[in-house]
């Protein structure tokens, strides 16, 4: 791959591939900790709470972050944070609750803010033409991690415990920041930025929708969100009860369900490299992405059959992830550097709180109507708000040709 000579990218690549492993084992790590201290569901209950509450504002600080200061000293600072974190839980045996709900609280933050650089350092490092290859290899990286990273962990807590998951963690993100101090990046700030000595958080908020008010396609992008926030969270929630009291294949069946949207994720680069080569404009695009995702999660809520389930998943695998990388890609070629992290955390926060109102509505839905019923009525509201998205924005479109 032609990419693979830039040096830029390759470290980029390995500095994701080792941080990416290392938040896999401490993604298993804190879970055991919270679990083994509290005693109970509740404590790893409400770590996940914190990681929700938490992600509204650090996305939007995150945001202001990154378009305000050097993302590569960003990212390494990132990562020398977190290590110093994972070594202050080693050094006290994991012994401390108090101290696992900080290490949630802080690292959830701080994973937001390198996200967001490292998207930034992408779109300023390569050209437009490398952006949807670069984010395919990166999605593939993700999907290796996901299959690899887990079992790894597994096989070390049953020999070791979570002590030496969290040292790992802590090696690997040192690791992270040797290989962001060494990629070849020049910051060069603004001149207006150096005079401001202040800023709000409602000026930053109110230029970045202004920004993405300019750009139909991000438009649509945003909005569509709401909708892949209800269902994605819908279907984290249901899948228990749909494996163990539709499929009949108990509540460990999920697992399959795991392995078949990683099937669909592997695939997906093939699929968005193939969309890529159509005439289609991006809205189009990304409305034929949206449409038969949305279709792979209403067929999935109404199947009773284990076989057609298993399919839905991969092919839930494939759009999910493939409409992740074609808005990756859009977004890094389509925002302006000056307002990047300010649309991402913009987004962020719609797809955030659009999970809220899926996991509230969730079971109450499922209560009422059915998980079938549920997914086909959220599902067509979401069709006929893409297509009337893309009506609008070809309409738009049309209208400044004209013009």
């Amino acid at each position: 791959m032609r990419l693979l000579k830039n040096k830029s990218f390759r470290l980029l690549v390995w500095a994701t591939l080792v941080s990416s492993f290392g938040d896999s084992l401490y993604a298993l790590a804190i879970t055991l900790s919270v679990y083994e201290l509290s005693g109970s569901l509740a404590g790893v209950a409400g770590m996940w709470l914190i990681r929700a509450l938490i992600r509204i504002p650090c996305q939007f600080v995150s945001g202001v972050i990154v378009d305000r200061f050097n993302r590569k000293k960003v990212s390494i600072y990132v990562y020398l944070l977190s290590a110093a974190l994972m070594l202050s839980f080693v050094c006290t045996n994991g012994k401390y609750m108090l101290l696992a709900y900080v290490l949630i609280f802080v690292l959830q933050g701080t994973s937001d803010v390198d996200n967001m650089a490292q998207m930034g350092l992408m779109s300023e490092l390569l050209d437009k033409s490398d952006l949807m290859d670069a984010n395919n290899l990166f999605s593939v990286i993700g999907t290796v991690i996901l299959l690899v990273g887990p079992g790894v962990g597994g096989v070390l807590y049953s020999v070791s415990g979570t002590q030496v998951l969290y040292l790992m963690d802590a090696v690997t993100f040192l690791v992270a920041a040797a290989l962001m101090w060494r990629l070849p990046y020049a910051y060069h700030k603004k001149e207006d930025e150096a005079d401001k000595a202040e800023f709000t958080l409602f000026r930053f908020a109110k230029e970045g929708i202004a920004a993405v008010r300019k750009m139909p396609v991000v438009m649509v992008v945003m909005l569509t969100s709401v909708f892949f926030g209800i269902l994605g969270r819908f279907y984290e929630i249901d899948k228990i009860y749909v494996a163990d009291q539709i499929l009949a294949i108990g509540a460990g069946g999920i697992v399959y369900f795991t392995y078949a949207m990683a099937i669909g994720s592997l695939l997906a680069p093939a699929v968005t490299k193939l969309l890529s080569k159509s005439k289609l404009d991006d809205v189009a695009k990304y409305a034929l992405l949206s449409i038969l995702l949305i279709g792979s999660f209403v067929l999935w809520g109404n199947t009773p059959v284990f076989a057609v389930s298993f399919a839905a998943n991969v092919l839930i695998g494939v759009f999910n992830t493939g409409s992740s990388i074609f808005v990756n890609t859009i977004l890094q070629s389509r925002v302006e550097r000056d307002v990047f992290g300010r649309v991402m955390a913009l987004r962020q926060i719609v797809v955030v709180l659009s999970a809220v109102v899926g996991i509230v509505a969730a079971p109450v839905l499922v209560e009422l109507v059915g998980v079938g019923y549920s997914m086909i009525g959220v599902g067509l509201l979401a069709v006929l708000f893409v297509v009337y998205l893309l009506v609008a924005a070809h309409g738009k479109s049309a209208a400044r040709k004209t013009a």
